[in-house]
């Protein structure tokens, strides 16, 4: 089986991250992964998605073209919705986009990623971080985990920071756990229309 993923929002958001994050965790299963960036000549504020493709077998191409899932964190990305396949599922930061587009075809899960993570605020782990809203992408990456995994496997996810975020970013570990947790509970406390999915 094979699962194909478009991350996209603005330079800054964790889009990168999130893609990179949900990538590793796969290949930690032992799954085949192909992660394919873009993005634009801006250091922050420009556009940038990524696909993703996760298979059990070989992986022969890296674009998606239709893919199952995407993720939007700003509204000018909502572009990228006439790609989702008919029955794809949609996931958007619904702290920046309120809207949901006008497809009747898809999926909608609406996370308000960057409220939750700005509630994270004041943690005691969290309390060197003067602003927790850029764990936003881990929200979301909660968010795909609450989608695919029955249980949350804490441990694996630990693997997944401590292998992007070492040495002195070691410090946001803490927060991006607690921001997945977050991100995972509040698509637990969704209820999810099966009809495109029976």
């Amino acid at each position: 089986m094979k699962t194909q993923i478009i991350f996209a929002g603005h330079g800054g958001q964790g889009v990168l991250e999130l893609a990179n994050n949900v990538s590793y965790y796969e290949l930690l299963k032992g799954k085949h992964v192909a992660y394919t960036p873009s993005y634009g000549p801006e250091s922050r504020g420009g556009k940038v998605k990524c696909y993703v493709v996760i298979s059990e077998e070989q992986i022969d191409s890296p674009i998606v073209e239709e893919p199952d899932y995407l993720f939007v964190m700003n509204i000018p990305s909502m572009d990228f919705v006439s790609l989702l396949k008919k029955g794809g599922t949609l996931f958007t930061n619904s702290s920046l986009i309120p809207n949901e587009p006008s497809r009747d075809d898809i999926r909608v899960i609406q996370i308000p990623a960057t409220e939750i993570a700005d509630s994270l605020r004041g943690l005691d782990s969290t309390s060197e971080i003067q602003d927790t809203r850029i764990a936003s992408n881990s929200v979301m990456f909660g968010a795909y985990l609450g989608m695919m995994e029955e249980n949350l496997n804490e441990d694996l996810v630990k693997s997944v920071f401590k292998h992007f975020l070492y040495d002195r970013k070691a410090v946001y570990i803490p927060l991006n756990m607690h921001a997945v947790k977050r991100g995972y509970e509040f698509l637990e406390s969704v209820e999810l229309s099966p009809r495109f999915f029976d």
